[in-house]
């Protein structure tokens, strides 16, 4: 009785799955192309960048079955405030929205996502080890064996799927943002 109840809830769960799977590694790509900058990159990567107020910044996507979530996270140095951080991030994105970024940008972020995919199935134990990789493949698709599958997502990636998806996926109006501000000093 469980695997016919767990049958009917999955149905038509794997379509909508294989649908997500490329919206989901065209966000990842946008990802990488942040993350893979030195602070030194970031600050000389245009006008903007050389006056980055961040002390600390990231971004990162993470994939759910049911949703997933882009972030972006910066620290503003003292002095600066958050509607300067903001503006730069805002810049940067609407420039991924107006032009695809370069073929060449595109392929070191997919070589990274590359490399972590084989370190993720070299390490043996611990958290996103070999058994942990193969269990979520099996988990998400019924098959351990997607490895090839699941790279093959990334690897076929282009600029315009990056364009695509960040047009699609991240307009000014649909996020929500978190503003700390510490108190002054007494």
């Amino acid at each position: 009785m469980p695997a016919i109840l767990d049958k009917l809830l999955r149905i038509g769960e794997g379509k909508i799955l294989r649908q997500l799977e490329a919206v989901t590694a065209a966000v990842n790509a946008i990802e990488d192309d942040f993350v893979a900058m030195s602070d030194d990159e970031l600050r000389g990567m245009t006008a903007e960048f050389k006056e980055r107020l961040a002390n600390g910044e990231s971004a990162y996507q993470s994939s759910g079955a049911l949703g997933s979530s882009f972030q972006i996270v910066a620290t503003a140095r003292p002095g600066h405030t958050a509607a300067e951080m903001q503006k730069v991030i805002d810049e940067e994105i609407e420039k991924v929205k107006g032009q695809a970024p370069e073929a060449r940008e595109v392929q070191r972020a997919l070589n990274q996502t590359e490399a972590s995919f084989y370190r993720r199935m070299e390490r043996v134990g611990g958290f996103y080890g070999k058994a942990d990789q193969l269990n979520a493949y099996y988990a998400a698709g019924g098959d351990p064996d997607f490895f090839a599958e699941d790279l093959a997502r990334y690897t076929s990636i282009s600029p315009s799927d990056v364009q695509s998806v960040a047009l699609e996926f991240l307009p000014a109006d649909r996020r929500v943002e978190l503003v700390v501000e510490p108190e002054a000093a007494k």
